[in-house]
């Protein structure tokens, strides 16, 4: 898959690490040309992902009109327990007759420690119409993906498809355990051994508030108490190449404090008191969870450059493939040395343009490929 040859790119830069090491024995090798140019691969836009009861037909028509990168159908922490049977019967409807458009279509089973995950999986799999993404919550061991993977089989054996079956999978880290075995749990589809068919890992969600609860935090609105574990989901998670998806704004009212926090900023009270939000976008998060149709465009904004800061990332990067083709590695811009942590950060910057539709993924075609099927 994409993603994984895209990683054979950049395990060189690991080989003193013994995990490195043995992953590199199991992910394909890349035999292309001897070409300079760097290419990296986006996924589907996840800046907002929405999420939604799975039975609610009139929300979902709702979310259907809102351009949300993503929509979530959930079967978990949305519905009652008394009510998935009923949920799950409701999401085929929702899957088969409503048209999401552009937005990338996912459905959020139980855990795997629920002992619901097998009916939520029937479910899905007995529809006629099968979303883009699974979300797969509370992922404390990578046992849970062994799981998924098995059952995902069984149940394709069981109903059988003309067409090849392809899913994008979301993880959720909820737990310290959880946090502690990511790495593990992100190398588990890249090994040869343990890679599933069916399912390709693209990105992990951080549930900050189920985190908190587990490790006996008190939340708060900086969300400091979070602050090693956002950040150790990021480097992680970026590591193997992954989405990092931020934690839900519970306060769906705010959309002020919600912009801060999806983007960065210092809030100064009523009473004159000041504190830091802890931001998700400056850190390296690709989106962030929301809870309500009015989130989205925020964090959607949020999320994307602006058009200055795309010109300028733009600027540079012609002045680095022009560069580049006269044979010179760093470079003098407007009394400016640039490097490549430079030109890193301004194609970061570019992916995010085109995700954000705001210039075209054509522009560099040599180092950049589009994910968006």
């Amino acid at each position: 898959m994409l993603r994984r040859c895209f990683l054979t790119q950049w395990s060189a830069f690991r080989q003193a690490s013994t995990t490195s090491a043995m992953l590199k024995e199991n992910i394909p090798s890349n035999s292309g040309g001897g070409s300079n140019s760097m290419s990296f691969v986006i996924g589907s836009p996840r800046r907002a992902l929405l999420y939604l009861p799975a039975h609610d037909i009139r929300k979902a028509q709702k979310a259907s009109s809102l351009d949300a990168d993503c929509v979530c159908l959930d079967l978990e922490d949305a519905v009652a327990m008394n009510r998935k049977e009923g949920a799950r019967k409701s999401l085929i409807h929702v899957l088969q007759s409503i048209d999401f458009g552009q937005s990338d279509v996912a459905v959020r089973i139980n855990s795997v420690s629920s002992g619901l995950a097998s009916d939520d999986l029937r479910a899905i799999f007995e529809s006629n119409v099968l979303p883009r993404t699974l979300v797969v919550p509370k992922v404390d061991i990578p046992a849970d993906i062994e799981w998924l993977f098995e059952e995902t089989a069984k149940l394709l054996k069981r109903f059988p498809r003309e067409d090849q079956v392809s899913l994008k999978l979301l993880t959720q880290v909820e737990s310290g355990l959880g946090l502690l075995n990511l790495q593990r749990v992100c190398e588990y589809d890249l090994s040869n051994n343990t890679a599933s068919d069916v399912y390709e890992h693209e990105g992990v969600i951080f549930g900050g508030d189920d985190y908190a609860a587990a490790i006996g935090a008190t939340r708060s609105t900086s969300n400091k108490e979070l602050l090693y574990a956002r950040q150790h989901v990021v480097a992680t998670v970026k590591a193997y190449g992954l989405q990092a998806i931020d934690i839900v704004n519970i306060r769906f009212k705010d959309l002020d404090s919600l912009g801060l926090e999806a983007a960065e900023g210092i809030v100064v009270t009523a009473a004159g008191w000041m504190y830091v939000v802890y931001s998700g976008a400056a850190w390296g998060f690709d989106g962030k969870q929301v809870i309500h149709p009015d989130q989205v465009p925020v964090v959607q904004r949020c999320f994307s450059p602006t058009p200055e800061k795309l010109k300028w990332a733009m600027e540079i990067l012609d002045a680095f493939y022009e560069n580049q083709s006269e044979g010179r590695g760093a470079f003098n811009h407007n009394n400016h040395m640039i490097d490549m942590p430079t030109v890193l950060q301004c194609q970061n910057i570019y992916r995010l343009g085109v995700i954000s539709g705001q210039t075209a993924p054509s522009r560099y075609p040599s180092s950049l490929k589009y994910d968006r099927a």
